[in-house]
């Protein structure tokens, strides 16, 4: 009888930038969302780190809330975070979208774009609690 062998997706090279990164809540970080579905991030984009420390530094997955484009329509919804200085480090004019928050495997991890500050932080958490219909912080 012939031997089978199991046929799926080759599991994608470790990230050399994952072994020397030391990630934290706040941190804005490139990640690369593809394979993505539907409404989901795509390609290699901007995210903020929004799980805690702890998680961050002994997790195989972080959590993050994606970034675009800032548009003046898309700041003014409740669900998004101006990221726009001097309220982070990024030179890109951006927005966080509370509304796609989702975890990855650190492999997907790419590189450092920069950081926000504490304020938009606490920002960012009413934006998710707003998504997600919780009491905010």
């Amino acid at each position: 009888m012939a031997e089978r062998r199991k046929v799926g997706r080759a599991r994608p090279a470790v990230s050399t930038v994952d072994a020397v990164l030391d990630v934290r809540r706040g941190d804005v970080l490139w990640l690369s969302c593809d394979r993505s579905v539907g409404a989901e991030p795509k390609k290699t984009r901007t995210c903020v780190v929004v799980s805690n420390d702890i998680a961050n530094r002994f997790g195989q997955a972080i959590t993050v809330v994606p970034t675009q484009e800032y548009t003046a329509e898309r700041a003014a919804r409740g669900y998004m975070t101006d990221l726009r200085r001097p309220r982070s480090t990024l030179d890109a004019e951006r927005v966080a979208n509370a509304s796609m928050v989702m975890t990855y495997d650190r492999r997907r991890i790419t590189g450092r774009a920069g950081r926000v500050t504490a304020e938009t932080l606490r920002q960012l958490e009413l934006a998710l609690a707003l998504h997600l219909g919780l009491e905010p912080p």
